[in-house]
């Protein structure tokens, strides 16, 4: 009997979060860029990165596409 097969996950580079998420933690995109969690937090108070899309608790979360976007329009 054959199973279904596993589902492949997409290759994710310093600058590329994986595919397929609905929502990143700040610590999930600080690893996925290549930068410390510091770094996004102080880019975040200095209004330079986007606005979270949804704040569950006290725990921000962004979009993939929110994210896709602040990296093409230069990440900064």
């Amino acid at each position: 009997m054959m199973g279904r097969p596993e589902p492949q996950k997409a290759p994710t580079g310093p600058h590329e979060p994986a595919v397929g998420r609905l929502a990143y933690r700040l610590d999930e995109l600080a690893e996925a860029l290549g930068v410390s969690r510091r770094t996004l937090e102080r880019l975040r108070s200095a209004g330079r990165f986007p606005k979270p899309d949804r704040v569950v608790g006290r725990m921000p979360l962004w979009a993939p596409e929110t994210i896709r976007k602040w990296i093409e329009g230069g990440g900064s």
